[in-house]
């Protein structure tokens, strides 16, 4: 299992709603360029600083103007048009986002942004070094969109993660699913420190044989659950963290074996027996307390503002999803909205090869 992050390469078009002011002049310029988004059904503002205007095909009508997010991610703004004797008129542009090294919190920025704009109502861009200001919406499809929020969030999670550990990742442009997994189980250990885990397989305890250990497991073996405390570490990104000691216990458990292992111990000669533990029911539940903490304070007032746009952004997304869906039935009667949404009834040859 695996997931592929999102590429932002690609462009996205952006459909002008309204226009204020939509000209470029490409004469050189004094001082820094800068350009302002606002997403107001987020409380979104951006702030970004123009990297670079390339006007090397203005005569072919095209203008490519690089803003910085932040120090690795950049958003690539084409726009389209005419150039006469005042200047370049914009006429339709499009947006691309670019990423010189991949970082947690770099992917954290650039998806929230894209995410942002795909989702909003409108978006007002305003460049006035440019003669830009205008607003627009951009027309991104909305799977596309839920990749964004996908990669949004594990993003999120690793800063988490980094924060905590004081470690900062590579990230990679494919993420295993045994790292997706890691991401998510050391999330839950930071912020949470007690949690229940999905068990799938069985885990393995090592004991040195004793009559103590043999006792053990004879009360372990009467009880609906096992618990184990060790230490633990969890790598991600081929980073080993260290977890401490964690108690782990195994619910609704079934000891492999049971009766080998049992009379392995009681032999009490101090070798290493291992003793295999699933749970019936595939779950487990974690305590771990001294799994590393975030600090006191964790983010900046600008990454906290794209932290709290989590609500709104999902709220927005399943809306989007309600109304592509509820378009479907338009133009249907009764009879034909009940056949299509009726939950079907399978029998049980359905499910036979």
């Amino acid at each position: 299992m695996s997931t592929v992050i999102l590429g932002n390469e690609a462009s996205v078009a952006a459909e002008i709603i309204s226009v204020l002011s939509a000209g470029v002049i490409v004469e050189p310029h004094q001082g820094a360029l800068s350009m302002e988004i606002s997403v107001p059904n987020f409380g979104g503002y951006f702030r970004l600083e123009i990297a670079d205007l390339d006007d090397s095909e203005i005569e072919k009508g095209r203008v490519i103007v690089r803003a910085t997010i932040d120090t690795n991610a950049t958003m690539v703004v084409t726009l389209f048009g005419e150039s006469d004797r005042e200047g370049f008129h914009t006429k339709s542009f499009s947006f691309g986002f670019e990423s010189s090294e991949k970082t947690a919190e770099s992917d954290f920025r650039l998806a929230t942004f894209r995410a942002a704009l795909s989702l909003a109502i409108q978006t007002r861009l305003v460049a006035p070094g440019l003669g830009l200001d205008l607003w627009f919406r951009l027309n991104e499809p909305l799977r596309n969109i839920s990749e964004m929020l996908k990669l949004r969030q594990t993003m999120y999670r690793a800063m988490v993660i980094e924060r905590a550990t004081g470690r900062r990742f590579k990230i990679p442009s494919f993420i295993s699913g045994e790292d997706m997994e890691a991401i998510s189980f050391l999330y839950h250990a930071i912020t949470e420190g007690v949690f229940e885990w999905p068990l799938d397989e069985a885990l393995t305890f090592s004991y040195q044989a004793s009559k103590e250990m043999a006792i053990f497991l004879e009360e372990a073996e009467q009880c609906s659950y096992f618990r184990h405390i060790g230490s633990q570490h969890q790598s991600l990104f081929g980073v080993e963290i260290p977890l401490g000691l964690v108690a782990i216990r195994i619910i609704d458990k079934h000891i492999e074996d049971f009766d080998q292992a049992l009379e392995e111990l009681r032999k009490d000669d101090g070798r290493t027996v291992a003793v295999r533990v699933r749970s019936r029911i595939g779950l487990a539940r974690y305590n771990m307390r001294e799994a590393p903490h975030l600090p006191t304070k964790v983010w900046d007032k600008d990454l906290q503002m794209l932290i709290d746009m989590e609500s709104q952004l999902d709220t927005v997304l399943v809306e989007r999803y309600n109304s592509l869906a509820a378009s479907t039935l338009e133009g249907l009667d009764d009879e034909e909205r009940t056949a299509i949404t009726e939950r079907p009834h399978l029998g049980e040859e359905a499910f036979v090869d």
